[in-house]
């Protein structure tokens, strides 16, 4: 995605958060099928050897979290919405196991010049309802995001963006105002879903209701839509892809989490996704749980313009005083990992090796749990006799409640007052960026492969929609335009590196860890090889019987 400054970004990038705060993630496409390397995930199942993949599956029900108020990701892009809309509509270009860009909608793509997008189109092609997919179709969905009138909340992706015209009968091209390395990325599903140019003239205004569900080319359409309870898809025979095993699936929206356990323990759901760490050990005797990474991010964002945060003393004494160790092996049952930087490992595998991402990661100055050294850190600021703050947390994430409790405990000892309120997810999200706290959590799910997601509009002092730290420092700035306007993946790989090592020490956000999702299926089924991009795209289609 792109960072451009803006109300709307600021917003998008925010209700990544939303809809119940784990890990299922909404993102780019159509998974391909080659397996991510196997530390990625972790299976509490035993071994399922050859799957069923021909074995049909006649219906499903799988437990979710919470609600979604609209199956449109342009008018409510919570991690949840996508977790839908990605199941009957498609994108452009798709992302690999690996975090690579692959063919989707588009088999093929190019840059004739460094503001030129070409994108050759899949044929044969055709929408749920019979209607065949043209060029005219993505114009058209790109056309709607970019209607100021219509108040998409993909809006800012596409600003840009000086024309998109369909310039062959299976090919569309896009051009941009200046060079922009991650645009590709805005093809994927994060920043376009694709619909036909008839159903978006005739039901605008009123897509994603109870009433006008989503029309996509994907391998399943939704038949109903209750925003309180429920969504019901059928598999879409027409799909241009490899059949699916599941030919009905129900999504049910289940709040409570002792409920969700006891639906599954009486057989009426077949399994759940987005279990919080906590609550996914107690589906292990009934169900195949597995745990994989899902490149979101847990960090604190101190607002470095504001006393006494402004003072890179106080933000090293809060750092010393977080254990962050102990808040993954206690609060998130090791259900995750100690985070070095905003970006996650996995996030730089179309950029940079793992070795030389750790390498990199290795040369941010540590900042281990030490109360003496914080205590330190502490007696040279200006505040040495300590202050009083305030830490808010989404109702939907009481992991980062518990984190902030053991961070104020920490703090009383040295003087520091953390006071810690659980507001609801729409108010945290509204203070978020508003300048009207001075501490806050940044809680982020990304949906690309690429670093620069990250580190573009939280680390540049441009992006001051989304920069909740007010950060500003001009050797990161200026690496990560260099990344931005470059196509050589090298240089792109080591700016944005020099961005991430140049902020890391500057401490404007202390990043708290990576998480894992955890999945709950029976026994009797199985979802191959589960890793970080596992969500990424029409995940219901892997699901199969295990043998």
């Amino acid at each position: 995605m792109t960072s451009e400054p803006g109300g709307n970004l600021s917003r998008r990038r925010l209700l990544r958060l939303a809809g119940a705060g784990a890990g299922v993630l909404a993102a780019s496409g159509v998974l391909a099928a080659c397996a991510p390397p196997p530390a990625n995930g972790t299976s509490t199942g035993p071994a399922t050897g050859a799957l069923g993949a021909d074995v049909p599956i006649g219906s499903l029900v799988l437990a979710l979290p919470s609600s979604i108020s609209s199956l449109d990701v342009g008018r409510e892009s919570g991690v949840l919405n996508y977790l839908v809309a990605v199941l009957a509509q498609e994108s452009l270009l798709s992302v690999d196991p690996s975090g690579k860009l692959t063919p989707g909608l588009a088999t093929s793509w190019r840059q004739p010049d460094a503001r030129t997008y070409v994108f050759t189109l899949r044929r044969g092609v055709t929408f749920s309802d019979g209607t065949p997919f043209t060029a005219d179709d993505v114009v058209a969905s790109v056309e709607a995001i970019r209607d100021p009138a219509n108040g998409s909340a993909l809006g800012y992706a596409y600003a840009g963006v000086t024309s998109v015209k369909s310039t062959g009968d299976h090919e569309v091209t896009i051009r941009l105002k200046a060079p922009d390395a991650m645009f590709a990325w805005t093809t994927t599903a994060g920043g376009l879903l694709v619909s036909s140019r008839a159903f978006l003239t005739r039901n605008a205004g009123r897509i994603g209701t109870p009433k006008t569900l989503l029309l996509g080319t994907g391998p399943y359409r939704i038949t109903e839509f209750a925003a309180d309870d429920h969504v019901l898809l059928e598999r879409n025979d027409a799909w241009w892809g490899e059949k699916p095993a599941v030919r009905k699936l129900k999504l049910s929206f289940v709040p409570d989490a002792g409920t969700r356990l006891v639906a599954m323990k009486s057989g009426a759901v077949d399994g759940a996704l987005n279990l919080a760490s906590d609550e996914a050990h107690g589906w292990e005797s009934s169900a195949r749980v597995t745990y994989t990474g899902d490149r979101s991010v847990v960090s604190l964002a101190f607002d470095t313009t504001t006393a006494p945060f402004d003072d890179i003393r106080v933000r090293r004494a809060i750092a010393h005083a977080t254990d962050r160790e102990g808040m993954v092996k206690g609060i998130l049952q090791g259900r995750a990992e100690v985070a070095d930087a905003l970006p996650s490992r996995d996030m730089w595998g179309d950029l940079m090796s793992a070795e030389k991402v750790r390498s990199g990661y290795d040369a941010i100055p540590a900042v281990p749990f030490d109360l003496d050294a914080a205590r330190a850190e502490l007696d040279r600021s200006g505040v040495a006799k300590g202050f009083t703050a305030e830490l808010h947390y989404p109702s939907s994430g009481p992991q980062l409640g518990k984190a902030a409790l053991a961070l104020a405990a920490s703090l009383k000892k040295l003087g520091i007052t953390l006071n810690v309120k659980e507001i609801t997810l729409e108010q945290w999200v509204a203070e978020l960026g508003s300048g009207k706290q001075r501490l806050q959590f940044l809680w982020y799910f990304p949906v690309t492969g690429d670093p620069a997601e990250l580190a573009d509009p939280y680390l540049n002092g441009a992006a001051t929609a989304t920069d909740i730290a007010h950060y500003d420092n001009r050797t990161v700035n200026t690496a990560l335009n260099t990344a931005k306007a470059s196509a050589d993946k090298d240089v792109r790989a080591r700016e944005l590196m020099n961005a991430v090592q140049t902020a890391g020490a500057d401490l404007p956000y202390l990043p708290l860890w990576w998480a894992k999702t955890a999945t709950a299926l029976s026994k009797e089924l199985v979802l191959p090889d589960p890793g970080p991009f596992t969500f990424i795209g029409p995940w219901a289609t892997r699901i199969r019987k295990a043998a």
